[in-house]
């Protein structure tokens, strides 16, 4: 009788879980529409945009499936793909327009957070993050595959890989307050790196765009006087501003690298570096006139190679006071230079986005070198972060430790009472 009875319950036992493994496909399935929504929210306007351009140009021969293929081209080269073309390829991504994308993903999936927080379900992060970017970048290789045409033809492995960096990266911001917690096998020195590298990073990209505006500033009369030399126009004006405005972000980048001392290139045996610069002649854009003249650059610049060390030694610090600093000098050592390691990868990756080829020709050779830039601002960044962590252990021995003695709350508080006569 007993074991008749237990076996319906067993069954009955089995039939929740059942549920369950079906609530979390269900849960999931919203974010392939996610995904979705992403690619539309930046694709459709770009296109939009292209086409308004199209019909703008009066000398244009091109057909509306030409330019609309050139929008998808653009959005494909916003997530690193690079797009071959007649007699060459483009492999720089226009990094603000690789921002919106980001935006949008992350938009996308704090959607879907939301509904799940409202509706009182569980937030599965791995599986959520895994079908957001599988099908964004799924999404990706499909606009790639159909823009193709004898024009314009953007690789198919750098269109899915650039779109599952995308997505990653916005669907990871949107979920990471919802982050599983590291396994405690990570020893603290490794957790204690990731602050400060994001923090350096952020220094070095403002570092860069500090450089970028200040070159606009000064190269401000030869931009308006290459802008009014294409005469676009009104509405091409306004197309062409927005255009380098996507660009901006792009420059950012390469104002990075100039002050990691490795600089950048503008075609094929030039350079712009705190150094000295060599260029040879320019493409006809405007933002180019922002370029610093041919030749040695004042030795006030040579101060540039000294901001990524900052920024490392910056960021260390703010660590050091927002979290508990981790236990032992040769720990804090390995974090410092683990730190450091972390921010070049994550500068060598932007500088590969920010790099590559414009055509064909001198021009197939234009912004840093990544790996290089990486590696110079690994090193960098890790002396800087020593450094702080020397002069913190430094200063600590030097000040002494304190001691903290408490007074009775009441009672006799005179000197004998208190040292216990």
């Amino acid at each position: 009788m007993s074991a008749s009875t237990d076996r319906p319950a067993a069954r009955r036992a089995d039939r929740p879980s059942s549920r369950q493994a079906q609530a979390s496909v269900a849960d999931l399935l919203p974010l392939l529409s996610a995904a979705v929504r992403a690619v539309l929210t930046v694709l459709v306007p770009l296109v939009a945009l292209c086409v308004v351009g199209w019909i703008a140009s009066v000398r244009s021969t091109s057909s509306l499936a030409a330019v609309a293929r050139v929008g998808a081209d653009l959005w494909l080269l916003a997530h690193g793909a690079s797009v071959a073309i007649v007699g060459g390829s483009v492999g720089i991504a226009p990094l603000g327009l690789t921002l919106l994308a980001v935006w949008s993903a992350r938009r996308a999936v704090r959607m879907w957070l939301r509904d799940q927080v409202e509706s009182d379900r569980g937030v599965p992060f791995w599986r959520g993050l895994g079908v957001f970017t599988a099908g964004y970048g799924v999404l990706a290789l499909l606009v790639a595959a159909v823009s193709r045409s004898g024009v314009g033809a953007a690789g198919l492995g750098t269109s899915l890989l650039g779109g599952c960096l995308v997505a990653g990266t916005g669907g990871l911001v949107a979920l990471w307050a919802h982050r599983p917690g590291l396994p405690s096998g990570v020893a603290p020195f490794v957790v204690a790196a990731w602050r400060p590298a994001v923090t350096a990073c952020a220094g070095l990209l403002g570092a860069g765009a500090l450089v970028l505006a200040a070159a606009l500033v000064h190269g401000r009369a030869d931009v308006l006087a290459l802008h009014e030399a294409l005469q676009p126009g009104l509405l091409g004006g306004v197309l062409l501003t927005l255009g380098q405005a996507l660009l901006l972000p792009t420059f950012a980048v390469w104002g990075l690298a100039w002050t990691s001392g490795t600089g950048f290139a503008v075609g094929t045996g030039t350079s712009v570096a705190p150094g000295g610069t060599s260029l040879e002649v320019l493409p006809t854009i405007p933002v180019f006139g922002a370029l610093p003249a041919p030749g040695a650059t004042p030795a006030l610049a040579l101060a540039a190679l000294a901001v990524p060390v900052l920024a490392g030694a910056g960021a260390w610090w703010l660590q050091a006071r927002r979290a508990q600093p981790v236990a032992g000098l040769l720990h804090r050592c390995a974090s410092a230079a683990l730190s450091g390691l972390l921010a070049g990868i994550v500068v060598a990756i932007a500088c590969s986005l920010a790099s590559g080829p414009v055509g064909q020709g001198r021009m197939s050779q234009v912004g840093p070198h990544a790996l290089l830039t990486g590696a110079v601002v690994a090193g960098e960044v890790a002396a800087g972060a020593l450094l702080a962590v020397l002069v913190g252990r430094a200063w600590r021995t030097w000040r002494g430790t304190k001691v903290v003695v408490a007074l009775p709350e009441s009672g006799d508080r005179t000197p004998g009472k208190l040292l216990g006569d």
